[in-house]
C-alpha cells in the first residue's frame, strides 16, 4: 500500500509559485521528502495512513495560522492607508475654508461659485452614511372560490425556507389560530400545509421561531382564553417542524426551568443555539430573563443577564453565521453582536431604548444587556414592531410599531427608521409607495426585501396581503421614477364634469364616515379615534367596503349564458337574420 499524501493548497492568480506559502525553501522542501520516506518504512498500513494524516494535519494548521497573520497584516496596513488618506483630505478641506478670501468687486448679473457652509463638522458629512429610502408595495389577491387567501392575522410566526414563506398560528377575530400557511413568493399562492405528528392542538400567539437547518423551532406563546380562570394561558413547550416531511415534534428539553411565556422575542445564535429574551407570562408579569436552548442536545441554560423587565420589543443578531461554525465541535457558544429595540416595560409604558448584549470574554457568558448612546433621530417609543438586520448597508432596520400618542391620526406608525451599529447612529428612513399604518405584524428578510404580513393598522386588522418593503436604493430610484411618469400622464386627461365635482364635494363632507350598502337600506358607521390603551386583541374589525360575493355573481353569469344558450349555439344564422 502506497503512502497517503493530502495536501490543500490555495493561492491566487495574482500570487507566483515561487512565493508558495508552504515551502519557501529547499531545506523545508527535503524535510518534506524525507517524512514521505519515513512513512513509506512503517509496515503497518493502519500505522502509516495515521503518520500521514498527522503530519497532514500539522501541515493544515501551519498554512491556516500563516493566512491568517497575513490577512490581519493586510487588514492593518489597509486600514492605516484609508485613514491617512482620510485625515490628508480632511487637512486640505479645512486650509481650503480657514484662507482669507480677498473681496471681489461684482458686476451686474454676474455670480460667484464657492464651497458652502457646512452646518455639521467635516468629520460627521464624511463618515455619515447616506439617505436612505424604502419602497412598500403589497401583494393583493382576489378572494373568490378557488383561491384560498388567510384571515386577518396578528402575532403570528413567520418565517422563510427556499422561496417559501412559512406563517403558522396567530390570532384574529376567531381566536387563536392552529394552521401551518405556505406562500410561494413566485407564483404568489397561498396553500395549507397539512403537518404529521404532535403538533401544537390549541394553537399559538406571540410565540416565537427560528431556523435551524431544514427545521423550524417554536418556543412559548399563549392559548386561547380561559374563562375558568379568566387569564390567557402561556406555554414554555418546544416544537419542532420539519419541512422536508412535513412532521411536527414534541420536544422534552432538559436543564434548567424556562418560565411560560408571551410576546418575547429569540434569535439563533452560531449554528445551534436560541436565545430568548424578555416577555409576559401567564400573570400578565413582563420578564427579564435570558435563556439559551441547546437545539442539538436539547436542554435550557439560564443566565442572570442584567436586563429591565421588557415584552413586545424587536431583537436580531447582526454577526455572521457561516457554515464553518458548524464544524466547531466545543460547546462554547459564540460572542455575536445581538442588539435589542424598544417595547413595552413593567409599567405598561412604551421605550426606545437600544441595548446590547455583552458577555464575559473567558467564558461566553451572557452578563448584561447595555444601553447603547446613540446620536441621530432616534424613533419615538414604541412596541409590537419588528426589526431586521440588512447586510448591504449594515444597518437594522426598524418597521412600524404602536405609540403611545396619536400621530397623524393614528396611533401605527407608517415610518421607517435605521441604526448603523458601527457608527451608533439613528436615520429616518424615507417611506416611498404605499403608507400603511401597522403593528402586531410579523416580517421576514429576503434578499434584498422585507416581506411583512398581517397586523393592526387605522384600529383594525389589515388585509392579509403579503407586502414587500424594498431596501435596494436602485430598485427604490427606478419604481419611484414610474410612479412619477404614471403620475404626469394621469394629470393630463380631461378634467371632469360638473356633476362629478358635485359628486365629490357632498362625499368630501364626510371624511370620517363610510356608507356601507347592503342592498336595499344605506347605512353609515362612524370611525372615531380613541386615546386610551390599546390591548394586544382587537374584535372583528368593521370593513370599510363590502366585498363581492363571487359565488352570487358567477351563478348569475351561468343564468344568462343559459337563458341565451340558443343564440351561441346558432349565431351564423343570427348575425344573418340581423343583416337581413
Amino acid at each position: 500500500m502506497g503512502t497517503v499524501n493530502i495536501e490543500l493548497i490555495h493561492f491566487e492568480k495574482s500570487v507566483s509559485l515561487n512565493q508558495s506559502t508552504f515551502f519557501k525553501t529547499f531545506s523545508e522542501m527535503q524535510q518534506k521528502a524525507a517524512i514521505t520516506h519515513q512513512v513509506a518504512r512503517i509496515p503497518s498500513p493502519k500505522e502509516r495512513l495515521q503518520a500521514s494524516l498527522s503530519h497532514n494535519k500539522k501541515q493544515r494548521e501551519t498554512i491556516i495560522n500563516q493566512s491568517r497573520e497575513r490577512l490581519e497584516i493586510a487588514m492593518s496596513e489597509a486600514l492605516t492607508l484609508t485613514q491617512k488618506s482620510r485625515n490628508r483630505n480632511y487637512q486640505k478641506l479645512k486650509r481650503r475654508d480657514q484662507n482669507n478670501k480677498k473681496a471681489v468687486e461684482l458686476k451686474p448679473q454676474q455670480k460667484v461659485f464657492q464651497l458652502p457652509q457646512l452646518d455639521t463638522p467635516l468629520e460627521n458629512s464624511v463618515d455619515g452614511p447616506a439617505q436612505l429610502s424604502f419602497y412598500f408595495e403589497s401583494q393583493r389577491l382576489i378572494r373568490d372560490i378557488k383561491t384560498f387567501k388567510p384571515s386577518f392575522t396578528e402575532q403570528a410566526a413567520f418565517t422563510l425556507f427556499n422561496d417559501q414563506l412559512y406563517l403558522y398560528g396567530g390570532i384574529g377575530g376567531d381566536g387563536v389560530r392552529n394552521q401551518m400557511l405556505k406562500y410561494d413568493i413566485k407564483f404568489q399562492i397561498w396553500q395549507v400545509v397539512h403537518g404529521n405528528g404532535e403538533n401544537l392542538k390549541q394553537g399559538r400567539a406571540g410565540l416565537s421561531v427560528v431556523q435551524y437547518k431544514n427545521k423550524f423551532i417554536y418556543f412559548g406563546g399563549c392559548g386561547q382564553f380561559n374563562p375558568k380562570l379568566k387569564i390567557r394561558e402561556c406555554s414554555n413547550q418546544v416544537f419542532e417542524f420539519t419541512v422536508s416531511n412535513q412532521s411536527w415534534e414534541k420536544l422534552h428539553p432538559q436543564g434548567d426551568y424556562v418560565e411560560p411565556r408571551r410576546q418575547h422575542r429569540a434569535c439563533l445564535i452560531g449554528s445551534k443555539w436560541m436565545l430568548i429574551h424578555g416577555g409576559i407570562n401567564s400573570n400578565e408579569e413582563v420578564l427579564s430573563d435570558t435563556s439559551i436552548f441547546n437545539i442539538e442536545k436539547q436542554y435550557w441554560k439560564n443566565y442572570k443577564a442584567k436586563s429591565p423587565p421588557i415584552c413586545c420589543h424587536g431583537i436580531v443578531n447582526i454577526s455572521s453565521q457561516g457554515k464553518f461554525q458548524e464544524m466547531i465541535p466545543n460547546d462554547l457558544m459564540p460572542q455575536e453582536l445581538i442588539f435589542s429595540f424598544g417595547g413595552k416595560d413593567a409599567e405598561g409604558n412604551s421605550v426606545n431604548a437600544i441595548r446590547k448584549l455583552t458577555y464575559c470574554s473567558f467564558t461566553n457568558i451572557p452578563l448584561s444587556w447595555d444601553l447603547v448612546e446613540c446620536t441621530g433621530k432616534a424613533p419615538p417609543p414604541m412596541h409590537n414592531h419588528t426589526v431586521e438586520y440588512l447586510r448591504k448597508v449594515q444597518g437594522i432596520a426598524v418597521i412600524g410599531g404602536l405609540r403611545d400618542f396619536i400621530q397623524n391620526g393614528t396611533l401605527e406608525s407608517d415610518q421607517y427608521y435605521i441604526f448603523y451599529p458601527h457608527l451608533s447612529l439613528w436615520q429616518e428612513v424615507i417611506a416611498e409607495g404605499q403608507r400603511i399604518p401597522r403593528c402586531a405584524h410579523s416580517s421576514v428578510m429576503l434578499s434584498s426585501k422585507i416581506a411583512v404580513f398581517g397586523g393592526i393598522g387605522n384600529e383594525r386588522y389589515l388585509e392579509p396581503d403579503v407586502g414587500f418593503i424594498e431596501t435596494d436604493q436602485i430598485q427604490v430610484f427606478t419604481r419611484v421614477a414610474k410612479e412619477k411618469v404614471l403620475n404626469n400622464t394621469n394629470q393630463n386627461f380631461e378634467e371632469p364634469s360638473r356633476q362629478e365635482n358635485s359628486f365629490r364635494k357632498k362625499k368630501s363632507l364626510f371624511q370620517d364616515e363610510s356608507e356601507i350598502s347592503d342592498g336595499y337600506k344605506p347605512f353609515r358607521i362612524t370611525l372615531r379615534k380613541t386615546t386610551q390603551a390599546r390591548r394586544s386583541y382587537l374584535p372583528n374589525p368593521h370593513r370599510k367596503q363590502v366585498f363581492i360575493r363571487y359565488d352570487i355573481l358567477m351563478g348569475f353569469v351561468k343564468q344568462i349564458i343559459n337563458e341565451n344558450l340558443h343564440i351561441l349555439q346558432n349565431f351564423d344564422k343570427y348575425l344573418e337574420r340581423k343583416i337581413l
